[in-house]
């Protein structure tokens, strides 16, 4: 695994093959036929351009951007991969998975910097490759990675506060990506 020291203490690791491509397969086909997806509405009553689905351990709520994420129980591949990365770096109570289904399907420029989240996250992609983008906030300096079928990127460190990622749309025929975030996330009421 490669570790990209960024500006302002912010860390990245990155392995873009995590997975042996018939673990990957497998564990793509699960969650994209086994998973509770939804579409949510974003800010100003637009549609998010992705599918979600939220999981974790019971009272784990995510709120971000007006949306609400009450956690569904972990299902067994996704406590299968959970293990599997936070062997790498981290602990983790919570995911957040994307679902992006052709190349018109986004994530914009945002920084996970919500005050009842923990500073590490690890984002494993499974399916089509797309660009995993960084921007740092003051200096504008971007960096770009693939993310593609079984690649697992940490963001640590203080990424969250000096940098924002993304992944852009794309014109490109690219098939279907299910992107899964683990966080630790403090637990709350639902308000």
């Amino acid at each position: 695994m490669e570790t990209i020291e960024l500006a302002d203490g912010g860390r990245l690791l990155y392995e873009e093959v995590f997975l042996e491509p018939e673990l990957a397969d497998r564990y793509f086909v699960e969650l994209r036929d086994h998973c509770l997806w939804e579409q949510k509405p974003a800010l100003f009553g637009h549609m998010q351009p992705r599918l979600t689905a939220s999981y974790g351990d019971a009272g784990i709520t995510y709120r971000y951007s007006g949306t609400v994420n009450v956690a569904l129980p972990w299902t067994a591949t996704m406590l299968e991969i959970k293990h599997r990365i936070e062997a790498v770096c981290g602990q983790y109570n919570y995911c957040l998975m994307n679902r992006y289904r052709s190349g018109s399907d986004s994530m914009g420029l945002h920084a996970d910097d919500e005050p009842e989240m923990g500073n590490v996250i690890g984002s494993l992609s499974l399916g089509a490759t797309r660009t995993f983008r960084i921007r740092h906030n003051f200096s504008k300096e971007t960096r770009k990675f693939p993310a593609g079928h079984g690649t697992l990127i940490i963001m640590a460190g203080t990424m969250q506060q000096f940098w924002k990622h993304d992944i852009p749309k794309t014109t490109q025929a690219v098939g279907e990506r299910i992107n899964l975030t683990f966080r630790e996330i403090k637990k709350t009421e639902i308000k």
